[in-house]
């Protein structure tokens, strides 16, 4: 075979490896981005994107993740937006189980101790009285309508598991 022959082919053989990788990557895009907020200099930077979700559970809030990476960038930081492509959608804190303090509207709950994952209404979860509980509805009605979304873009990439 002469070595122009061997060169086309291997050639070739590059061009569909690409362009198979670029149209894997094309299919697992999403909308869903998480950006840092109120950090001058990573404000509204992209923290993660849906993509580094694995599944969520719309009934327990829980998040699973592709990888631990993302654990990691998000315990750095305390306040994040959730966008929708250009839209931002609802905004959230972090809260972990060493935290003392109570949080009534959406957080992101690192439960550290299981290494599990959630979106919760407030933190701690277990607080049981008419204020507290009060305030933690008002703010999920306030939002209902972007949690929607949120729940519909998640259910369209396959990651919702209910």
């Amino acid at each position: 075979m002469k070595p122009s022959a061997i060169l086309s082919v291997a050639l070739l053989s590059l061009t569909v490896l690409v362009s198979c990788n670029l149209f894997s990557d094309l299919n697992s895009t999403s909308l869903l981005s998480f950006k840092v907020t109120g950090i001058a200099s990573q404000k509204d930077s992209v923290l993660f994107s849906g993509k580094d979700i694995k599944s969520f559970n719309d009934s327990t809030g829980e998040v699973t993740f592709n990888d631990t990476l993302t654990i990691r960038k998000i315990r750095k930081f305390h306040k994040f937006k959730c966008y929708l492509g250009s839209d931002s959608i609802f905004a959230f804190g972090y809260a972990a189980d060493y935290m003392s303090s109570v949080v009534n509207d959406l957080v992101f709950y690192d439960n550290i101790l299981n290494k599990r994952y959630y979106f919760a209404d407030g933190y701690p979860n277990w607080i049981d009285n008419l204020g507290t509980n009060s305030i933690r509805l008002q703010n999920k009605q306030k939002r209902a309508a972007a949690w929607a979304k949120f729940i519909a873009e998640m259910k369209l990439e396959g990651k919702s598991n209910r």
